[in-house]
Parts: structure tokens; C-alpha cells; sequence
């Protein structure tokens, strides 16, 4: 069979002619080689246990084709909604699962540890297939911690993206009290530090040739400055890799649990709270995802408060 023209359900991408393509032996799906070595099995794997076959969409197309040239003076639905691929049609519950699940290689009824992948899909929304794989592993390694290369280089604006703002809240208290407690270390470095390149900056601003007088005023500039640092001690580096390295590294191990934790309140809270599934599903889109906005208003208060509250203690000579 020519599957040239078809969408590949691993990267839905469409398949041309002269690639790769390998057809799943269970159910039938043609998929690029590619997608099928990078998931290790058929990428509708997930479907198999109902039996599912794979059918080439445009014989379906074909066959309702067919069958309205030979019913002309068929009636056409009263109501815009029931008629099919009408382009204002209001979205449904099921319409956002699809594109959540898109790229998740489990079923939606699977368990993730207290919810349903298709429940924690309609939670998470953003970078689902990555997420639920992290829970999975989670689950089945009884464990707690697991590593998140996002909370860690984004720390604390992460867990407000991920709306988990209370403990945003917590790693931007520690960001700043770093920043507070550092500074006076810094401080007395910089104070030490910039009369050596004031007089540098001054020896040299005449010439900028490898004179002799230049060659021995960098040699000295260089010396000054490694005197500076070796009196400054440990207590600086210390201390700005711990403000650098501590919070993020803890943020990074705990924020798929915390991630986890919360998705599971609020999905408990929807079948608490409705007996409907879509208000239940309505519920746990409507508290999940992400938020653009939160992470921008932290970020401007860890850059701005630190400097406001030591201007506000210099000022009452605290």
C-alpha cells in the first residue's frame, strides 16, 4: 500500500515519498522509522489492548463522499452544531483532550498515581507528553524526588508559571533574603576593588600602547587585584554559589512532586465538588496550566525589592 500523503501519528508530520516508513505489525500504523525507534514501539501502543486497527482516513472520506452522490435530496441538519465540520462550531470538553493527549504514549485511562492520564493531561495542558512520562517513572519507582531542568534554571519564576504560588512564593522570599545578605560582602569588595581600577583606568588613559610604563601598571593592577580577593576570603564565593546553586537544586528535585501534589488536589476538589464530567473536566483545565503573567510580576519583585528595602535601611541607618 502507497502511504505517501498520510500523517504519521509520532511527529504528525506528513509521510512522503522515499521516507523510511514502517508499518506496526499489531495494528497497522504506517510511521516514520524514525518516530518509531525514538519511542521504541508503535506510537499508538497505548491503543492497542481495545483492538485498535488502524484505517487510512481518506477511504472514509471517500465512502461519505460516495454516499451523499447517492442520497442528493438527503436533508441537512436543522441545528449549525450537528452539522459536521462547520468551522464555528462551540468547542467541547473532548476537543481540548484531544490536543492535550497529543504526543502522550499512554492511555488516557491509565492510573498516574491518584488521577487518570487523561485527568493530569487536562491539568497540565502545557508540555504534557514530558510531564506525564515524569509522573510514570515516579510511580513506578515509588518515589518523590525526580529532576526538572526547568526549576532549576528558573527558579522561583517556575513554580509561579506552574501556578504553584505559594511556593514561588517561598523560593522568591530566599532569593531575596540572599541577595539582602550578601550585599554587604559585596559591598566591601567593590569598595576595595574600585580604587585599583580608578588608578589603573588613570595610569593608562594617555596611552593605550605596550610601553613599559603600561606593561608594569597592568602587572601591578593584576597583583593589587589578587591581594583584594585573597582578603576577601571564602565567605563571598560561598556565598553567592549558595545563593546560585542551593535554592535551584531544591527547587529541582521537589517541583515534579509539588506539580503532582497540587494536580491531585484539584482533581480531587472537581469530583468532590461536580457529578457532570464536563464540569469536572472544565474544572481541572480551568485551575491547571500555566501562567504567563505571574512569573513576570516575580521577576521584576526579585530584581527591585532587594535594592528598595536596602535603600529603605540605609536611610534609617538600620
Amino acid at each position: 500500500m502507497d502511504y505517501t500523503g498520510k500523517i504519521c501519528d509520532g511527529c504528525r508530520e506528513m509521510l512522503e515519498s522515499g521516507d523510511d516508513i514502517v508499518v506496526c505489525p499489531e495494528c497497522g500504523t504506517p510511521q516514520h522509522r524514525s518516530c518509531y525507534e525514538k519511542n521504541n514501539h508503535c506510537v499508538n501502543e497505548y491503543l492497542h489492548s481495545p483492538g485498535f486497527v488502524w484505517t487510512d482516513p481518506d477511504e472514509g472520506k471517500n465512502q461519505a463522499e460516495q454516499t451523499n452522490n447517492e442520497e442528493p435530496n438527503r436533508q441537512e441538519p436543522s441545528q449549525p452544531n450537528e452539522a459536521q465540520g462547520i468551522p464555528f462550531r462551540q468547542a467541547t470538553p473532548q476537543d481540548m483532550e484531544d490536543a492535550f493527549m497529543r504526543g502522550v504514549l499512554y492511555d488516557p485511562n491509565d492510573d498516574v498515581g491518584g488521577a487518570t492520564v487523561g485527568e493530569a493531561a487536562d491539568y497540565i495542558q502545557t508540555s504534557t507528553p514530558r510531564y506525564i512520562r515524569k509522573l510514570m517513572s515516579m510511580k513506578k519507582k515509588k518515589t518523590k524526588l525526580s529532576w526538572n531542568w526547568a526549576a532549576f534554571f528558573f527558579a522561583p519564576y517556575w513554580f509561579f508559571y506552574r501556578k504553584l504560588y505559594k511556593v514561588g512564593a517561598i523560593f522568591l522570599a530566599v532569593s531575596i533574603a540572599f541577595t539582602i545578605a550578601i550585599y554587604p560582602q559585596v559591598e566591601s569588595f567593590n569598595e576595595k576593588i574600585q580604587p585599583i581600577v580608578n588608578q589603573y583606568t588613570q595610569s593608562i588613559s594617555e596611552s593605550v600602547e605596550a610601553t613599559e610604563e603600561n606593561v608594569a601598571a597592568a602587572e601591578n593592577f593584576l597583583n593589587q587585584i589578587q591581594k583584594a580577593v585573597s582578603e576577601q576570603g571564602l565567605l563571598l564565593p560561598i556565598l553567592m554559589l549558595a545563593q546560585s546553586l542551593l535554592p535551584n537544586l531544591i527547587a529541582a528535585l521537589i517541583a515534579n512532586y509539588l506539580l503532582k501534589k497540587k494536580m491531585l488536589k484539584v482533581i480531587n476538589f472537581s469530583h468532590e465538588t461536580f457529578t457532570e464530567p464536563n464540569s469536572i473536566k472544565y474544572t481541572i483545565m480551568r485551575n491547571g496550566g500555566v501562567s504567563a503573567f505571574v512569573p513576570i510580576i516575580a521577576i521584576m519583585v526579585d530584581y527591585y525589592l532587594p535594592s528598595l528595602l536596602l535603600n529603605i535601611a540605609y536611610k534609617i541607618n538600620f
